[in-house]
């Protein structure tokens, strides 16, 4: 079976909803990265410094078995400059939902990787349960695919998000800046 788990980290200053993490994997390949951790539950966040250390020492998502991107997106920035473009008369349906466009357009920038990875297994994407709390759960739906309540791939992504905010790289981690590929897109086809 495959699971995911996805989380949001970021500042106030580069956006809250800036670095995402997206861990995907069979269940027991996950489990096996996270019990070599050797510290449950993780929540970044509220953790010692010294117990950040050793999660990072001890994460290592290199396995054949997971993939895991580290997604730098800028979505409040994003969507308010679309927002604001729409509202000054130049977009050109005033009806547009931004929220799902960014979503969509987002997701159509790694869906093949994904789709390829899920193949591996003899899965497709719709076989995938992503672990979420209430801050990625309408992406993960809005990208068609399966949410479930937070479990250990959300606690992986949370540590991943978390790192990948503070600029620290992860073995086996896909680090994508993709805020000029989505403002792009989104420019192209809901402003004119």
């Amino acid at each position: 079976m495959l699971i995911g788990g996805a989380d949001v980290s970021g500042s106030n200053a580069d956006g809250p909803e800036n670095h995402v993490a997206l861990v995907v994997g069979k269940e027991d390949a996950i489990n096996r990265i996270y019990n070599k951790i050797g510290i449950s539950p993780i929540h970044m966040r509220l953790m010692s410094d010294e117990t950040r250390t050793q999660i990072r020492s001890n994460l290592d998502l290199s396995s054949e078995e997971v993939i895991v991107w580290c997604f730098h997106v800028d979505r409040r920035n994003i969507e308010k400059a679309i927002r604001e473009r729409i509202a000054s008369g130049k977009g050109r349906r005033p009806g547009i939902n931004v929220r799902k466009s960014f979503e969509s357009y987002w997701f159509s920038l790694f869906r093949d990787d994904l789709a390829g990875f899920a193949a591996k297994f003899r899965a497709e994407i719709s076989d995938i349960a992503i672990e979420v709390d209430s801050d990625m759960r309408p992406t993960i739906q809005a990208w068609n695919i399966s949410d479930r309540l937070p479990g250990r791939a959300y606690e992986l992504s949370d540590a991943v998000a978390w790192f990948n905010q503070k600029g620290v790289k992860i073995r086996g981690c896909k680090v994508l800046d993709l805020r000029h590929d989505i403002q792009k897109r989104m420019v192209r086809h809901l402003l004119k």
